[in-house]
């Protein structure tokens, strides 16, 4: 479960380009390694092993300019306004947005889609530069804002990422960060760094070069920490409305070949894995694309054991009523509430080793959602299950780290080979609200043999971002 190359990327749509790139860069110590400019957006691309986010600032909403680029979908276009311009109309908000997946068929995969109704919202077309061509379009999900982007890579491709895009190689060295306000070309495939004009090996002199760089900062394409071991995408999870998630399912099934799993032995058929207390209620479901040719999604080779090869999963999460008389607040409602709608409520990370990618990026200054209650590393709580594990509590407490050892699926056979149940576990930790006007939120997750998605944590960590989500809106007011 630690990957699924057939997700490109993940495209977040920003009204703070610049802000978030940095979010990225410094605080979860992604590198930014393309970029690109045209008449309608700027877009950054930053990765990290194979972990690729896309950011995108828009500079018109005008519909007409947007529809004609080969890339840029508004992730606020309202389907019934045809307005020119309607950025008066509503107030602009960040979104995560768009899990752009690759394929080896594109027209495979559309002709399938059209058997359903489902007709591409950017159309088919081909993309080249000189470092070759791209098939690429993008269709509306049925979730919210959710949108897929398709992309159908010629085999001999060798860019940076995609056409159009500029492969940035920089090593500036000054002391504070920048940001490119500007993208200058140099020849036909690179970007000079509007600080020092490095496109690589080719340095400006000193004096020049000092010029440039007086006062405005560090190298904006590097991280500025060590390795933070962030390997991959995990899983992607969709907040939905009550009620809704088998109708997701029905879509994906149809649409992309997906099936639905039992996240454990505790979830029901019907009913999904459902998780009440006092002041959080859940419902969980799951479903995956597992190596399925009929579809066409296909990503790169990958030459490792560890990782499931073409495997994709989606958990929807929605929530429950409340109880009778009770006024709590749920927090799949309130974060629904605060988004927008449906949409994407967070993306679990990879890591082999969380304890240090933890505290390496807190030393970055990512921040993270509220640990749990002491009570929680103790006899009454978790110690018996990390003590089983061989885990330090005093590490995991200090970080805010959870472990769950339920974690395994019905029917993992995988899994079942690969020893005792108690022996498999994982640990996980939320981060606080990462963009700055939307709710969205990242998980990191170590898998220890484990294949399920932490469901004993489930009702403590959204305890926890629902604080980091109400002290955010506190301060934002």
């Amino acid at each position: 479960m630690a990957s699924f190359p057939c997700v490109h990327h993940i495209e977040i749509g920003v009204t703070d380009g610049p802000r978030v790139v940095n979010i990225l860069r410094k605080n979860f110590t992604f590198d930014v390694v393309a970029a690109r400019n045209s008449k309608v957006a700027r877009q950054w691309l930053l990765r990290k092993h194979d972990t690729r986010y896309l950011v995108t600032c828009l500079k018109s909403t005008q519909k007409e300019q947007i529809q004609k680029d080969d890339y840029v979908i508004d992730w606020m276009d309202v389907p019934n306004m045809t307005r020119r311009d309607y950025s008066q109309e509503i107030q602009r908000k960040d979104s995560v947005f768009n899990v752009c997946l690759q394929v080896d068929n594109i027209d495979k995969v559309l002709d399938r889609l059209g058997t359903y109704g489902v007709r591409p919202f950017k159309n088919l077309k081909i993309v080249s530069d000189s470092s070759g061509s791209v098939k690429t379009c993008a269709i509306k999900s049925c979730v919210g804002d959710v949108y897929h982007t398709l992309v159908e890579k010629d085999k001999s491709y060798r860019g940076a990422f995609l056409p159009d895009f500029k492969e940035i190689k920089c090593s500036c060295d000054s002391t504070k960060d920048i940001f490119w306000n500007k993208m200058e070309k140099c020849g036909d495939s690179e970007v000079l760094c509007s600080i020092c004009s490095n496109t690589g090996d080719t340095i400006l002199c000193d004096n020049e070069r000092n010029d440039r760089i007086t006062n405005l900062g560090t190298d904006f394409t590097k991280a500025s920490n060590t390795d933070s071991t962030l390997t991959s995408f995990d899983h992607v999870a969709f907040a939905v409305e009550m009620g809704k998630s088998p109708e997701v399912i029905e879509w994906y099934e149809k649409c992309f070949g997906m099936r639905r799993f039992l996240i454990n032995n505790e979830e029901d058929d019907n009913k999904g894995l459902v998780l009440s207390t006092d002041d959080v209620g859940l419902r969980l479901r799951a479903m995956e694309y597992w190596k399925c040719a009929e579809t066409g999604l296909e990503g790169p080779k990958v030459d490792n054991s560890k990782t499931d090869g073409n495997r994709l999963s989606f958990v929807l999460v929605e929530g429950l009523p409340p109880h009778p008389g009770s006024n709590a607040i749920n927090q799949v409602e309130s974060w629904l509430s605060q988004h927008g709608g449906p949409g994407i409520n967070h993306i679990a990370l990879a890591t082999g080793d969380i304890k240090s990618t933890v505290g390496g990026l807190k030393q970055s200054g990512a921040r993270f959602a509220n640990p749990p209650p002491a009570a929680y590393y103790s006899e009454i709580g978790r110690l018996p299950d990390i003590e089983k594990a061989g885990e330090d509590v005093g590490v995991l407490r200090q970080n805010g780290i959870l472990i769950d050892t339920e974690a395994n699926r019905i029917g993992d056979t995988e899994a079942d080979q690969k020893g005792d149940a108690t022996e498999r576990y994982l640990l996980q930790i939320f981060t606080e609200p990462l963009l700055p006007k939307d709710p969205f939120f990242m998980e990191l997750i170590q898998r220890v043999g484990a294949t399920g998605f932490g469901s004993g944590n489930v009702a403590a960590l959204y305890r926890s971002v629902q604080a980091s989500i109400i002290r955010k809106a506190q301060e934002f007011t």
